[in-house]
């Protein structure tokens, strides 16, 4: 089996230049202060870009270098560039027995909780599963005190607090934490949403439900704000129940109705909060999802014949389903689509069957431009029970 190997941002010739960048910064550090970039010789520009290749947690310990440096990483521009250049990897919630050295307790930075915020014998963290030299790694974090994942849009982590009947979004990197209140009406069947609008340039909350009237209601929350407000829902007969996620793509956030045979998915506007359907190219089954490609909704379905396709939606006079690629062999049945990886190159698929689980099998991963499929191998603990539990999660340094 080949594996593909990923060069390191920092073996690059940019970041040897950003590290004598630093050096001379940590030199002149007072005359730097007063002088910004005139005293390093290297342009605005060109420092842009070499910041650019660097992971978010280097950002941010670079940041602190000088106050031209924070300004520059902090910057609106930058942020939004460093976005989309940025790798996904998933995120999930990893529980542990042991309290982890360094924990960064949530409910305590939020310092409201009015119980105690010492951690029980078993504790939540966020944890990722990256590619690192070809092969996939976890990787462990610090961050513990939440409950549930339940969304996650351009690096920020929507989920529910642990000690409170509350929401927080938490950027992992920066551990900048703002605490949201849960949903006007709580319900066992419901879904949450978090994207951004481009048009407002503010972060949103979508919560959909099901009342005790068994009607399908929405409501939404901007960041900006902290307060809710309702909008119409859609079509109460679309929803069995919200098993899948939502998916954030072309303008719009996008559910696949939990049924077999369905022909259609579900989409509400970002900006003008209006629910509509789309018709599907092929009738779903038990193991299609949408998965977000390259900016692009996709439809990832399996079809007769041992095969799996991928569908774009794109806007071609008017939106419309365009096949991309068509994937056969390989035990197609047992592939569930969970992300793009390599900035929509390769799409990445979980194992969804216990044989292959039983010799330590996950993953795999099908590239788009040599349309070959490999497994991947992975180095770390089972990650069996949280099969379920993996978001698409990009770490960057947004804020709100």
């Amino acid at each position: 089996m080949r594996l593909t190997k990923y060069k390191h941002p920092q073996k690059d010739p940019f970041s040897r230049l950003l590290i004598a960048v630093q050096k001379r910064a940590s030199d002149n550090e007072t005359k730097k202060q007063s002088r910004g970039f005139e005293e390093i010789h290297f342009s605005y520009d060109l420092i842009f870009k070499i910041f650019l290749l660097l992971p978010a947690e280097s950002l941010h310990r670079s940041s602190f270098v000088c106050k031209a440096w924070f300004n520059l990483i902090n910057s609106s521009n930058f942020v939004e560039a460093h976005i989309r250049q940025s790798e996904t990897v998933l995120i999930f919630p990893k529980s542990v027995t042991q309290t982890r050295p360094n924990t960064f307790y949530i409910e305590s930075k939020l310092s409201l909780s009015i119980f105690s915020t010492t951690e029980p014998s078993r504790s939540h963290y966020l944890d990722f599963v990256g590619v690192q030299d070809g092969k996939l790694k976890e990787i462990e974090s610090n961050v513990s005190g939440f409950k549930n994942i339940l969304a996650t849009c351009n690096g920020l982590v929507l989920a529910t607090r642990k000690e409170r009947r509350g929401l927080l979004v938490i950027n992992p990197v920066t551990r900048k934490v703002l605490a949201l209140p849960r949903g006007t009406i709580l319900s066992y069947e419901e879904s949450y949403g978090f994207v951004f609008s481009h048009l407002s340039k503010e972060y949103k909350v979508v919560h959909l439900f099901r009342d005790a009237s068994r009607y399908i209601a929405c409501e939404i929350m901007s960041l900006t704000t902290k307060s809710w407000w309702a909008v119409d829902g859609p079509n109460t007969e679309q929803f069995r129940s919200f098993l899948h996620k939502p998916v954030s793509a072309n303008g719009s956030l996008h559910w696949l109705p939990d049924r077999d045979g369905c022909n259609c998915i579900v989409s509400m506007g970002i900006d003008d909060e209006k629910f509509d359907t789309r018709s599907l190219p092929i009738s779903s089954s038990r193991n299609d999802r949408l998965v977000e490609i390259g900016g692009f909704l996709s439809f990832v379905t399996h079809v007769p014949g041992n095969t799996i396709e991928v569908w774009f939606l794109k806007e071609c006079e008017g939106e419309s389903w365009v096949k991309q690629h068509t994937i056969r062999g390989y035990r197609i049945s047992d592939l569930v689509p969970a992300c793009s990886l390599r900035c929509g190159r390769e799409l990445f698929f979980i194992l969804d069957n216990t044989d292959f689980v039983d010799q330590g099998r996950y993953f795999c991963a099908y590239d788009m431009e040599t349309q070959e499929m490999r497994e991947v191998e992975f180095e770390g603990l089972s990650l069996w029970g949280h099969r379920r539990a993996y978001l698409p999660h990009v770490i960057t340094l947004a804020s709100w």
